[in-house]
């Protein structure tokens, strides 16, 4: 039952967070992207939060104990590297620059176009891309509350349904940020835990080494059965979902100047990565007490939580879960809407009042968390494969858009539409007729990377570049691309020695917990 707690302290402090943050929500700027008021450390609290999703906590978790820890660490952190290089320091860096408020908006400023069908497709794309990642956090969030509260997957999914929709409805991005920095906490708590935890749990180093190397988890696919070339395309599914992630790169655009992106991205990026190292040995070593294979992966992270590591463990485990669901469903729906509405403001409704932006926003939000919570109802997937569907889709269309939109000026409008509105529904092909019959095997990802770029290149080339996609492409680069100092200031040492310190004692602390030190 102590399980328990740790969803009910971070389910309430997310509500009172949001509560205490709505006054200083008062236009739509201040719900889509704090005002731009975020310093560099609440950036790196919402990106590591961002980064840290149920992908990491049960799918990452349920694969390292299933297969070994090393196929899900190399190929998730090697694209989560990449794809944290190209989201926040070439694409959502730039975008910060430039000014603007939306991926959206973003577009309209480089190829100088307000066209209806661009803000469509770019809005169906956007649900398109975070339906399945959305459809992550909904149900996984929701299995943790139906295997720690044992009501069933429908009520849990409608649960976790009902307090995203009205936190978020609250305040915003302000609620995302600041309940995002409260689960970098837990995070980095369970980061000084974890593996000691584990070792002691399961009767010391060597048992735990030796268990995964039974299952030959130390080699590339480990246990799985599967091919390199299938975790190739993994990898090309998670680089695009994170290098081209509208959540991601909208975390970018709410710090208070770009060289808070810089400073808070390093910092996020190293707590990420140190966090996924000694999670993913963590559960692999949990070979040597739970067979793998003798339960769903998706379920082994609240097993261990109950039956395996000591209670404090447990509840920082199932309370970062939480925290990982709740933190990455909210932005992404309030991505969605922000998409949605986009396509409102400039195309259709450009006289829209600053209110009915922010009520348009909030409005879709709830209907797009309805419509996945819906959908959650049944568990059809892997949590981790479901997340991965959404790569083909940004693969397909939005990724190389964005990266080609930066580096290469001839590319057109007419190109990116024509890629835009393909990508969901060649998308969609792909993944049915690779579920049935093994088509585009071993993974989609593998086709749909040379086939979005190169048709971009190819539409490009085939059709006339405007003047105003020239001017754009010329701003572009005078401001997003403009030098800037990023020295470190005093402060920036006190907060990370003070930091130090607070993580050292804490470090110690829950080492005597659980009777280890």
């Amino acid at each position: 039952m102590h399980l328990a707690w740790g969803i009910v302290i971070v389910l309430i402090a997310f509500v009172l967070i949001s509560i205490v943050v709505k006054k200083y929500v008062k236009t739509a700027e201040d719900y889509w992207i704090m005002g731009r008021k975020a310093k560099w450390w609440m950036f790196t609290g919402t990106l590591t939060a961002s980064y840290v999703s149920l992908s990491t906590f049960i799918g990452g978790v349920g694969s390292a104990w299933n297969w070994g820890p090393m196929p899900f660490l190399l190929f998730y952190t090697s694209s989560f590297t990449f794809g944290w290089i190209i989201a926040v320091t070439l694409i959502g860096l730039r975008m910060r620059k430039l000014g603007v408020t939306s991926i959206s908006e973003y577009y309209k400023v480089r190829f100088g176009s307000n066209g209806k069908w661009m803000y469509a497709g770019l809005g169906l794309t956007l649900a398109g891309i975070l339906y399945f990642y959305l459809l992550v956090q909904i149900q996984g969030g929701g299995l943790i509350l139906q295997t720690i509260f044992d009501i069933p997957l429908p009520l849990a999914v409608t649960i976790m349904v009902i307090i995203v929709a009205f936190t978020l409805g609250l305040s915003g991005m302000w609620s995302v940020v600041i309940t995002d920095t409260f689960a970098m906490v837990l995070f980095i708590l369970i980061a000084i835990i974890i593996l000691p935890a584990t070792i002691s749990a399961v009767g010391g180093v060597d048992a735990g080494i030796a268990a995964i190397s039974s299952f030959d988890g130390w080699s590339a696919t480990g246990s799985s059965g599967l091919g390199m070339a299938s975790f190739v395309g993994y990898a090309l599914a998670w680089l695009a979902i994170v290098g081209g992630s509208p959540h991601i790169i909208n975390r970018s655009l709410i710090v208070d100047k770009p060289k808070s992106v810089l400073k808070g991205s390093f910092i996020s990026y190293t707590i990420t990565v140190v966090l996924s190292i000694l999670i993913f040995i963590s559960a692999g070593m949990l070979m040597a007490v739970i067979e793998p294979g003798s339960m769903h992966p998706d379920s082994i992270s609240a097993y261990a939580s109950v039956h395996v590591w000591p209670w404090i463990v447990g509840v920082l485990i199932i309370g970062a879960a939480m925290s990982a669901a709740f933190t990455t469903a909210n932005t992404q729906a309030l991505s969605i809407s922000q998409g949605i509405v986009d396509l409102f403001r400039y195309a259709l409704k450009p006289d829209m009042s600053d209110d009915a932006k922010k009520k348009y926003t909030i409005g879709i939000s709830v209907i797009v968390l309805i419509l996945v919570g819906v959908m959650a109802f049944k568990q059809n997937y892997l949590l981790i494969i479901a997340g991965s569907l959404a790569g083909i889709i940004a693969s397909l269309g939005l990724f190389p858009t964005l990266i080609l939109s930066l580096y290469w000026e001839r590319l057109t409008i007419k190109a990116v539409n024509i890629m835009i509105w393909l990508s969901v529904p060649v998308g969609a092909f792909m993944i049915i007729t690779n579920n049935l019959w093994g088509w585009f095997a071993p993974f989609p990802t593998v086709y749909s990377f040379p086939i979005g770029f190169g048709g971009l290149i190819i539409l490009s080339l085939l059709t006339k570049q405007t003047n105003s996609e020239k001017e754009g492409y010329k701003l572009l680069k005078d401001k997003g691309f403009a030098t800037e100092e990023a020295a470190p200031e005093k402060q920036d040492y006190v907060i990370l020695i003070g930091g130090f310190i607070v993580v050292t004692v804490v470090y110690f602390i829950l080492l005597s917990m659980i009777g280890i030190f």
